[in-house]
């Protein structure tokens, strides 16, 4: 077991971009509630998808010092991750393709946004494409389960773009004022992110493998520190994860009827 704390805090925080900023002067004040918010996000097909099965995913561990290494990485749990969300969007009917991969080791920018230390990956739903910028400290000492977990909050936002979630997010975000309403919507959307992510680390717990000491460690760090305006409260997105993790079926992810104090 290793966990460099240097690798666990820059990896903990992801997201995705849209290009193009919501209008400052939406004309609608648009709740959020399970009553107002639409079925696309709150009675998704996705969440009948049932319990995810077991994923064969075996990667070669990374190297230190190796960006090879990392990439093939990256890479392979990507395909991982389509395995899982392929079966899954099949068993209730709904079309699917992969998301593209793109992994960087110079430059901070992107198609639609910037790239930090912090939060060193996000999804495009425009160009459905996840941008990934490797950090020096990650080439020289790599932690499997971050690197792992990352790619799957971001494949997860590719999930909630080819159901339907993203879009709908986006047009409700769209046309709602109401500074608070927004800020909540935005929650959760990346702990329904983070809720994927525990479902496929759940469906590849034997092969990726998951330590399950290590994974302890990420979720109480997480729960602690991991606190931002986009995301909310570090507690809440470790109380996600676990979530997918410990059912394993994307039907225990729906955020959209969650009380608000789950979504903080």
């Amino acid at each position: 077991m290793r966990i460099p704390l240097i690798a666990v805090v820059p990896g903990l925080l992801a997201g995705f971009i849209v290009a193009g900023a919501a209008p400052a002067s939406a004309t609608t004040d648009t709740a959020t509630s399970a009553t107002s918010t639409p079925t696309a996000l709150t009675k998704n097909k996705l969440y009948r998808s049932g319990m995810a099965r077991e994923v064969a995913c075996s990667p070669t561990e990374p190297r230190k010092g190796s960006v090879a290494s990392i990439k093939l990485y990256l890479q392979y749990v990507a395909k991982c991750n389509d395995i899982l969300w392929t079966r899954q969007f099949k068993a209730v009917g709904l079309q699917f393709s992969r998301p593209r991969i793109v992994i960087m080791t110079t430059g901070t920018k992107s198609p639609c946004g910037t790239l930090t230390s912090w939060s060193w990956a996000h999804y495009c739903p425009d160009s459905r494409t996840i941008y990934v910028r490797l950090l020096k400290s990650q080439v020289k000492d790599p932690f499997p389960l971050i690197l792992a977990k990352t790619i799957a909050h971001e494949y997860a936002h590719h999930v909630q773009q080819r159901s339907g979630i993203i879009p709908t997010y986006w047009s409700t975000y769209s046309r709602t004022r109401n500074a608070t309403a927004r800020s909540q919507m935005s929650h959760r959307l990346e702990q329904q992110a983070e809720c994927f992510a525990g479902v496929f680390l759940r469906a590849t717990e034997e092969y990726l493998p998951v330590d399950r000491r290590e994974y302890d460690y990420v979720v109480d760090w997480a729960s602690k520190h991991a606190t931002d305006k986009i995301h909310g409260s570090g507690r809440n997105q470790a109380w996600w994860l676990e979530r997918g993790f410990n059912s394993a079926s994307p039907g225990s992810c729906n955020t959209w009827v969650a009380p608000n104090a789950r979504v903080t």
